[in-house]
């Protein structure tokens, strides 16, 4: 009995000598990080950084931070942000952020309030942390712009998983219920033309990227896509539903080229929403309509549209007709 009690004692203290190293480790890791971002030249200041959670998990608290890189003009402030572990799975992590926190881009600024802002993150065993999966959910999410535009949803899920094929490929499933996009200009949504938010908005997406995501990615240089597939986009707007699919290159310069596939169920009322805030002439809206109402004809159903949406060099074109640049695909 004596022998199984020091056997007891002995594993007690051993372990409670690994959670110490371990809580030092976590804290001191976190200390070094920032110091490293100062001598590169950021903004990188944190108030306190303290590890908590003994005896099962490290617990750790960063207090009043904020963040600049001088090369990306990306920029974070928050009162505090959180990362949990247990101490036994150090590389499954959980993420929690405040309810308010800003950040900042050479587009602007962007005050973001939110409930129970939180991600598990699951990483690999390795001195960058490289990314294997990770579940973003957040409630009551809002982002308000310093242009006054704001954008936001009720709830928001994203899910993150390496893909087998390479280690620089990741499918992203995204879930966004009750979204707010900023109002069209010269359209009164509570005329009842279109309600005020998209029911939801939904996403299955797998990208590839030059890079994987690990620390590197924070420190340094974002990866950047070089390829997107798109089994699934769909939105619903009132009666107006979206859905895309199809897949395409992006070149160093962040120009997309490939096809998208645009489906939408009850049309007229994008055309609707197109003539009200002048992206479309009144002149052409009749001549769109007939073009299109033929178009749909030709699928045996009058309220949908099937378009290919070309993308070469970065211009886009809707069947045989231009309309424009397309969005550079670059993270900053």
């Amino acid at each position: 009995m004596k022998r199984l009690l020091f056997v007891i004692i002995a594993a007690a203290a051993l372990y409670a000598g690994y959670w110490f190293v371990g809580s030092n480790g976590a804290t001191a890791g976190f200390e070094r990080w920032f110091e490293d971002r100062r001598a590169e030249g950021w903004v990188a200041e944190v108030e306190e950084i303290k590890t908590r959670g003994f005896p099962s998990r490290f617990d750790t608290t960063l207090t009043n931070i904020a963040l600049a890189d001088p090369d990306t003009g990306v920029a974070y402030d928050a009162p505090f942000l959180q990362i949990f572990a247990l101490s036994y799975k150090p590389e499954h992590l959980i993420a929690v952020w405040p309810k308010t926190q800003t950040i900042g881009s050479p587009f602007g600024k962007a005050d973001i309030t939110s409930d129970d802002m939180r991600a598990s993150l699951i990483v690999k065993k390795n001195a960058v942390l490289a990314l294997e999966k990770s579940n973003f959910v957040t409630e009551k999410l809002l982002a308000k712009l310093e242009n006054g535009e704001t954008y936001g949803a009720s709830k928001a899920l994203i899910a993150i998983e390496q893909t087998p094929a390479t280690q620089n490929s990741y499918h992203f499933g995204i879930d966004l219920k009750d979204v707010i996009l900023p109002q069209p200009k010269g359209i009164r949504l509570e005329a009842g033309i279109l309600p005020k938010t998209l029911e939801y908005a939904r996403g299955d997406v797998t990208a590839v990227f030059d890079a994987p995501w690990d620390l590197n990615a924070l420190q340094s240089l974002r990866p950047q896509p070089t390829n997107v597939t798109v089994k699934l986009v769909e939105a619903k707007w009132g009666q107006l539903e979206l859905r895309l699919a199809g897949a395409f290159d992006v070149d160093a310069q962040g120009r997309a080229n490939g096809k998208i596939t645009i489906k939408a169920e009850n049309w007229r009322d994008i055309l609707t929403v197109s003539a009200a805030t002048g992206a479309i002439p009144q002149q052409l809206v009749r001549p769109i309509e007939q073009g299109l109402s033929l178009l749909s004809g030709l699928s045996g159903n009058r309220n949908s549209l099937d378009l290919p949406l070309d993308l070469v060099a970065g211009q886009m074109k809707l069947g045989p007709i231009p309309i424009g640049p397309a969005p550079l695909f670059r993270i900053r």
